[in-house]
């Protein structure tokens, strides 16, 4: 078992993963989206019924960084939209597992919240719910191993194409 200034340590940089992650989607720099991930990752979104009902069924699944690299260049280069702007809140951002980080990675659980504001409408909240997530050490760098985005509702937004 690390020592507890190691799970601190741990802790805080786990921390900044989340917080970096958010602050370059929200700053629509999709195309370094896949840097955050492992080589070999795992990004879904679900809900939360399909969930808790052990349905394989993913709103988004993909495998892989290399079909993460597709998925932002397709989000770059094809996807047609209105001009918007999203805002992601990470909360409550906790090891699940206090054996630090191995070849097997650490849980990491959080909530999460994504705004979206488009045009001269009002600021709209767009999605909410966990997430279950596993993050190994690649070089120097934290990574998402798996990224399990659980979204709260049923009701899918169109805006689901951005990552969570």
């Amino acid at each position: 078992m690390p020592a507890q200034s190691e799970l601190y340590q741990l802790a805080a940089d786990v921390e900044l993963l989340f917080t970096t992650y958010c602050e370059t989607l929200d700053d629509a720099a999709i195309e370094r989206w896949p840097d955050f991930f492992a080589s070999e990752s795992r990004y879904r979104i679900t809900t939360r019924d399909n969930l808790e009902r052990n349905l394989p069924l993913s709103l988004v699944l993909c495998e892989g960084v290399g079909m993460l690299r597709d998925r932002a260049r397709a989000l770059q280069e094809t996807v047609m939209y209105r001009r918007r702007f999203q805002r992601r809140l990470m909360s409550g951002i906790r090891l699940e597992t206090a054996d630090g980080i191995d070849g097997s990675g650490v849980k990491v659980r959080a909530s999460f919240l994504v705004c979206e504001s488009m045009g001269d409408g009002p600021t709209q909240l767009l999605v909410s719910g966990r997430s279950q997530d596993i993050v190994v050490r690649e070089g120097d760098s934290l990574k998402f191993k798996q990224r399990l985005c659980v979204i709260d509702s049923t009701v899918i937004p169109d805006s689901l194409v951005f990552p969570l």
